[in-house]
């Protein structure tokens, strides 16, 4: 008996999609995708990418450019305490420019090819797997291959509401206009990672609200982490939120910039001027000759040391306002 896995479509499922991505630069996460994938491996899937690439094909892109926007991908999700353990993908399309690739194959989506090869490759059971993507050809490779499935279908393209609110329909209406009918429709992958778990454990669903924020350990310790199924909507959109701000956070405190540097040694030289400006007036108010040459001097370079420190302070606000803005 085989591992258990979920397979997910890239493009609009775990990544945004742009159009024809073709720039490692552009690979961007969907929001909170790092928290389901995390919690679908701590309940013992598999994690396995299955996409059509049709972009080579097309000459839009070569299959060693490919591979680098996959290394980004596993990369940032790598950083998020997430590991791929497999992407496959289909370069083929009967309409590609380049002779190489201008074909049908068993594994372009909605055939099951890819799904199968990984079955055997990894060892996989497809009947407790799962395959999760945005389009029915994504379902009817999944089900194809025997798995159960899930149609992740953004704001976008219904209602328009929220993106990260939870509604999850155990099929289709009747009568829509798809080819194949997923078991579950939902709008994110926290959403189809919640049904998943949910699912295999046996569990009803969980009311939002059920559930109070997760509790901590003692001080200085991680957060506990509940089970994303015995999370309420408004705790994972919170999750998300924390981890987005935390990502931020790293950004900034690696992020070395000369225009902070510039500003904080000429806030210093600022400070310099002012402080020496400001001891010497005493000692020129107190001079009796007030009318002699040195006097004159130093009174000359004191208002200059004050005038110094007024530049300079502006000039370290203008380096601090150049790095807030990098």
């Amino acid at each position: 008996m085989g591992d258990k896995c979920v397979f997910f479509d890239r493009d609009r499922t775990i990544i945004e999609d742009p159009g024809y991505l073709t720039d490692p630069e552009a690979v961007k996460l969907m929001p909170g995708v790092d928290l389901a994938m995390r919690g679908l491996a701590d309940e013992g899937f598999k994690l396995v990418v299955v996409t059509n690439q049709s972009a080579v094909a097309r000459g839009m892109i070569t299959e060693e450019g490919l591979e680098k926007i996959h290394d980004e991908l596993r990369r940032q999700l790598g950083e998020r305490g997430v590991e791929l353990d497999a992407i496959y993908y289909c370069p083929y399309h009967p309409d590609g420019t380049v002779e190489e690739y201008a074909r049908e194959s068993v594994d372009r989506k909605p055939q099951p090819g890819m799904l199968l090869r990984a079955a055997k490759e990894l060892t996989l059971d497809l009947t407790a797997s799962w395959m999760v993507g945005d389009s029915p050809r994504d379902v009817e490779a999944g089900q194809r291959a025997g798995c159960r499935t899930i149609r992740v279908r953004s704001a976008t393209e219904d209602d328009g509401g929220d993106a990260l609110a939870s509604r999850e329909t155990p099929h289709l209406e009747a009568g829509a206009d798809e080819d194949a009918q997923a078991d579950f429709t939902v709008r994110n992958l926290v959403d189809a990672a919640r049904v998943i778990v949910r699912e295999v454990a046996g569990a009803p669903a969980v009311a939002a609200g059920e559930f109070d924020a997760a509790g901590t350990k003692t001080a200085g310790a991680q957060p506990v982490r509940q089970p994303l199924d015995k999370m309420s909507n408004s705790q994972v959109l919170r999750e998300i939120a924390s981890h987005l701000r935390e990502q931020e956070l790293i950004d900034e405190e690696s992020d070395f910039s000369i225009s902070r540097l510039a500003a904080t040694l000429v806030q210093m030289l600022a400070i310099v001027a002012l402080i020496w400006g400001l001891v010497s007036i005493p000692g020129i108010m107190a001079d009796e000759s007030g009318l002699s040459v040195a006097v004159e001097n130093k009174r000359i370079a004191v208002h200059v040391a004050l005038l110094t420190a007024g530049v300079l302070q502006l000039v370290a606000l203008t380096f601090f306002v150049i790095s807030r803005r990098r």
